[in-house]
């Protein structure tokens, strides 16, 4: 009876320690609609990652911090996977791990209202302007975004993206740059909120070209993993219907 106890303690003890293995710690951002949907774990990020890694029975445990917490968590070995990664940032932060095939791709414009009439044509046009990006805008989009910047003695940066369109209708800020698809959300939930004038109509520069991310790994297996789900999910036409879940019929080809 002992000798049973104890193997079946065994057992149980190699299930729990299997089962452990199968879960997996993301960090997201926290403020990116359509991207990531903190409050319901959804959003276009969120969903490929859940469509890729949940078939192969790994359990995913969300968490939501601004972009520099981001590196920070993963730095500190806490973190199996971190979103919104590409070459230039692993390269900068000096970040270890596996970094996995293109996964999605941000759209990246200069916002102004229509009325000012500005007319810009290179990235250099904007270091005269007051100018709200995001947090390591700097790092993430490349040696001429961060010349600009540097030259530009009104650019600030933020985490928090819903701030960035709310400073442009309040006439805070005279630029702001960020992902088209993530403008065009916050722009509508302030109009549904009545509180500034949004509506209004706004010109839109594509200075930056497109910024293609992925997910950087700790484990090499699971981000092989992740890359060959990527494929499958991408030819099954369920990658297209991610997409087509938060943006509409206007999928995004390019992805």
């Amino acid at each position: 009876m002992i000798r049973i106890s104890f193997l079946a303690l065994l057992l149980c003890a190699f299930i729990s320690s299997a089962d452990s293995h199968k879960k997996l710690t993301v960090v997201f951002g926290g403020k990116l609609a359509p991207w990531v949907l903190s409050e319901t774990n959804e959003g276009i990020t969120v969903d490929i990652l859940k469509a890729t890694m949940t078939p192969l029975g790994y359990e995913i445990e969300h968490l939501y911090y601004p972009y520099a917490r981001r590196i920070n968590a993963y730095e500190t070995g806490t973190i199996d996977i971190v979103s919104d990664m590409n070459l230039m940032t692993i390269k900068e932060h000096d970040l270890k791990g596996y970094f996995s095939d293109i996964a999605y791709t941000y759209e990246n414009f200069a916002f102004s209202l229509k009325k000012n009439e500005f007319n810009f044509t290179e990235l250099s046009d904007l270091e005269n302007y007051s100018l709200l990006s995001w947090q390591d805008a700097t790092i993430h989009l490349g040696e001429a975004y961060a010349k600009m910047a540097n030259n530009n003695p009104r650019y600030n940066e933020t985490f928090d993206q819903l701030i960035q369109v709310k400073m442009l209708f309040s006439e805070k800020f005279q630029i702001i740059q960020m992902d088209e698809q993530i403008f065009e959300y916050y722009r509508s939930k302030i109009i549904t909120t009545g509180d500034l004038a949004a509506s209004q109509k706004v010109d839109r520069f594509a200075l930056f070209g497109t910024s293609p991310n992925g997910f950087l790994f700790k484990s090499k297996i699971i981000r092989d993993q992740f890359n060959e789900q990527l494929r499958k999910i991408k030819s099954s036409g369920e990658y297209q219907k991610i997409f087509q879940r938060y943006l509409g019929d206007e999928v995004i080809n390019k992805q």
